[in-house]
């Protein structure tokens, strides 16, 4: 029996668990082509697809940072 660990993800919200032990995922992660790897939202997608991963929360989770949020408000003024 592996280790399941759950964690959160900063941006997003999204509750992760892991249902493969960790050293699979990291290979499978390393195993992508470059450019599958350089958006995280598409590797925990593909994670997810593949049922190495679960995700919870989607709908109860806000996708804005509250750290940065007055940046990212004042950013959006200026476009």
């Amino acid at each position: 029996m592996f280790k399941q660990i759950e964690q959160h993800m900063k941006f997003g919200g999204m509750k992760v668990k892991n249902e493969v032990p960790i050293e699979e995922i990291n290979d499978f992660i390393l195993s992508l082509p470059d450019e599958k790897r350089d958006s995280w939202a598409e590797v925990t997608q593909i994670l997810e697809d593949k049922g190495m991963i679960s995700m919870e929360g989607g709908n109860e989770y806000s996708t804005i940072d509250d750290e940065l949020l007055d940046a990212q408000v004042e950013e959006n003024r200026r476009i």
